[in-house]
């Protein structure tokens, strides 16, 4: 989709949503090719992580609380059950990292089909690099004279094993990795843009974020009121006419900065945490 097209509007509507509970907030979203949306969402004050799995048309809870476990051991959650995210998506799957104990270096990479709630593969002993398409670039860790080394290696991701070592080559896997599709590109994702701060009226700029096709355009406008918090506002205009409009945060304590995006023709954004909210703006 190019930032260029004017889609023929038939409505704005919101299709569905889908609320986390127990106190969690969705921290990650990612879109597979099977036309499923699938998140991670956070309890920060258990320091819990699960993911879910909805259907895009429906909004349908296809999978939900589904914890990544390191090896077999059900009592043994990767990452201490807090500290993972996505990688990346290919098929029907997702993948996801751990972190390195005390880094923010990721570690491992555990391949997941979430509508079967199960794990394909895993392979904690590399480091995902880049999506290649039929193949992922990977690297294992080592100190030499004390110093780190990463050695190369291109891994099928159907199965998590190993196609080609490409060994210390970083010339060769730098290449790799820069001529990689990025994610957004790949799942067919519109993020937004900052567009300069506006003033709203009361002497303060306040911050925005945009989305332009052709005449339609998302826009997104914090407001921090002291002492409540930030608050956020989403909009959908067609040229002069505002045809949607909805609170997406109140008394929010940081900036609620990249919290919506576009993909086939659908706005998701995330309302007050906790919330993923999807509106047709055919």
């Amino acid at each position: 989709m190019k930032d260029d097209a004017t889609p023929e509007l038939h409505s704005v509507s919101r299709k569905w949503s889908y609320t986390t509970g127990d106190g969690a907030v969705i921290w990650q979203l990612m879109f597979p090719e099977t036309g499923h949306v699938v998140g991670q969402k956070r309890v920060p004050a258990t320091r819990r992580t699960s993911f879910f799995c909805l259907s895009s048309e429906s909004g349908q809870v296809l999978s939900d609380d589904f914890v990544l476990f390191s090896g077999t051991d059900p009592d043994s959650p990767a990452g201490d059950g807090w500290l993972v995210g996505f990688e990346t998506t290919l098929g029907e799957l997702v993948y996801c990292h751990a972190y390195a104990p005390g880094t923010p270096e990721h570690r491992g990479i555990w391949a997941v089909d979430l509508p079967g709630r199960q794990i394909v593969w895993q392979r904690p002993d590399i480091v995902f690099a880049a999506n290649l398409g039929t193949s992922f670039l990977a690297y294992r860790t080592s100190v030499f004279a004390g110093f780190p080394e990463r050695d190369y290696l291109l891994l099928d991701p159907v199965t998590g094993r190993d196609l080609e070592l490409l060994g210390r080559d970083h010339e060769r896997a730098n290449v790799m990795r820069l001529a990689a599709e990025t994610e957004e590109s790949r799942q067919g994702i519109i993020l937004p843009r900052h567009a300069p701060p506006q003033d709203d009226g009361s002497g303060q700029a306040s911050p925005e974020e945009s989305i332009m096709l052709g005449e339609l355009r998302i826009d997104a406008v914090h407001r921090n009121c002291p002492p409540a918090g930030w608050e956020s506002r989403i909009s959908v205009s067609l040229g002069e006419r505002m045809v949607y409009v909805d609170l997406m945060a109140t008394g929010a304590r940081r900036l609620p900065f990249n919290n919506f995006l576009i993909r086939d023709f659908s706005l998701y954004y995330i309302k007050g945490n906790d919330e993923l909210i999807c509106v047709n703006i055919l």
